[in-house]
């Protein structure tokens, strides 16, 4: 009988103990007990949600302020409720403002990319349109170029290429004129030059000389 006393005295004195709750100071302590709160936290949670019917939203930061959340039926649903007070009608209408404010949102994108796509398509037309003009005026002669929008050097390098074509001419017809005449049925075409650069030049005219 006094040995088992004994006995029951001593389990008395070495039962469970109540661990103390402090902040931990080891970091690797820290880590691992966060893992396990947090995991019992959201177990705690979700076992609340199945057996009461509640929705419920849990939000945990880690030390290293990694955020981990768990809700039901969402933890947006359950945020957006709160923000907006107990109501269920106030949140979904919430929600309903929410979804018309992202549907505006992409509504205005759609209509700008349309615009997008229609100066597009209307700058491809003007650009064909002017590729279509320059070939049509490639096929112009190059003495009939305006010289309208020409500067100084360049009135220059148009007037020598015309002096130089109209040497060309005149020393073709002479040519021709000095063939037998079974030969000089016609004045052949001559090619003309591209202008080029020939410094100052003097175009002759008649009795008078251009000068510039």
């Amino acid at each position: 009988m006094a040995v088992l006393n004994e006995i029951t005295k001593e389990k008395k004195t070495q039962g469970r103990q109540r661990i103390e709750i402090k902040k931990l100071e080891n970091g690797s302590n820290k880590q691992v007990t966060f893992s396990k709160r947090r995991s019992g936290l959201f177990k705690k949670a979700a076992e609340l949600s199945v057996l009461c019917g509640s929705e419920v939203a849990a939000l945990v930061f880690s030390p290293n302020s990694k955020l981990f959340a768990f809700g039901h039926p969402s933890v947006d649903s359950i945020v957006l409720r709160y923000a907006h007070g107990t109501n269920t009608a106030a949140a979904a209408a919430a929600a309903s403002t929410s979804t018309n404010v992202v549907t505006n949102v992409f509504e205005e994108f759609n209509r700008d990319y349309v615009e997008a796509v229609k100066e597009l398509e209307a700058e491809k037309t003007r650009l064909a349109e002017e590729k279509k003009k320059e070939k049509i005026g490639g096929e112009k002669f190059w003495w009939d170029e305006g010289i309208e929008g020409m500067g100084m050097e360049e009135l220059r390098q148009h007037m020598a290429a015309l002096i130089e074509l109209r040497r060309r001419v005149a020393a073709r017809v002479q040519e021709l004129k000095a063939a037998p005449p079974e030969n000089a049925t016609s004045l052949a075409v001559v090619v003309p030059l591209q202008p080029s650069s020939f410094g100052h030049a003097r175009l002759g005219f008649g009795n008078g000389n251009m000068h510039f």
